[in-house]
């Protein structure tokens, strides 16, 4: 049986919004050292701690470091803010679920 069934929705989600953004990232062969090759390498961390924990505070320092990253580098109007912004809503959403807010 999948571990995932016993998981909340919401981190459920937040994995997927991950993996989503890691496979469309990768399917274009991003420039070594550029930009969206930092940023796919730090969606990476963070899906890798989603799946390899139960839960979305286990991810909070993966998620800090791509925040950080975001703050410094990336412009707001470009499409690695909006698929910043969509992470870090999922993983908002399932910090909430998790704290029954």
């Amino acid at each position: 049986m999948d571990s995932s069934a016993f998981l909340p929705t919401a981190y459920v989600e937040f994995r997927a919004v991950l993996d989503r953004h890691c496979k469309d990232l990768a399917a274009h062969y991003p420039e070594r050292q550029s930009t969206t090759w930092f940023f796919l390498r730090y969606v990476q961390r963070v899906a890798r701690r989603a799946h390899a924990h139960g839960s979305a505070r286990d991810c909070n320092s993966a998620m800090r470091g791509l925040t950080r990253f975001y703050v410094d580098r990336i412009e707001s109007d470009s499409d690695l803010a909006w698929r910043f912004e969509e992470i870090l809503e999922a993983h908002r959403k399932a910090l909430r679920f998790a704290h029954g807010l």
